[in-house]
């Protein structure tokens, strides 16, 4: 049996993580090897691997993405911040990255990870966790509304018994 990816673990609260936002469909959390102070991560809660398996999912985990950014830049006033949808062989699971760029640092692909000690992530968590920005997505709406959809079964279409007799008939004089 395949062991279950990290990120699974984070979303399931069975790994500790830096969590500064969460709702029901996503959780963002600090990258504990960040290549800025502040770097995010934002997982959906469900299992997949690249972004067009699921669209719907993938806009969702979108839209968290920019409430975090909004919250990193009102929380450590960085000078831009920026986010990225890459994919990772490390971690098979999707995910946005966000990035604080702050001033004098070199570009962040160049960056290497910083060291970051436990009480720093926890200072930052904080600060990202209390910043209040007013961004609301109906996540809660949008979830009930899949879930309803799920529930809704197709109507068969069923042909008229004078419809079979003709098709019938055509296959076998045809």
């Amino acid at each position: 049996m395949p062991q279950e990816c990290i990120f699974c673990r984070i979303a399931k609260k069975q790994m500790q993580a830096y969590v500064v936002f969460e709702d029901e469909i996503s959780t963002a959390f600090l990258d504990i090897n960040p290549r800025s102070v502040g770097m995010c991560i934002v997982i959906p809660k469900q299992h997949y691997s690249e972004f067009d398996e699921n669209f719907e999912l993938s806009n969702l985990v979108l839209q968290t993405t920019m409430k975090v950014a909004a919250m990193v830049k009102q929380a450590l006033h960085p000078k831009a911040v920026e986010f990225a949808v890459m994919h990772s062989e490390a971690v098979q699971h999707f995910h946005t990255r966000v990035y604080p760029v702050y001033e004098n640092e070199i570009p962040l692909i160049e960056n290497q990870p910083k060291k970051i000690s436990e009480a720093e992530l926890k200072s930052v968590q904080e600060k990202i966790k209390s910043a209040v920005v007013d961004m609301v997505f109906p996540v809660k709406e949008i979830v009930e509304e899949r879930e309803a959809k799920k529930e809704r079964k197709p109507r068969e279409k069923r042909r008229s018994k004078k419809a079979v007799f003709w098709m019938r008939r055509e296959m076998e004089v045809g």
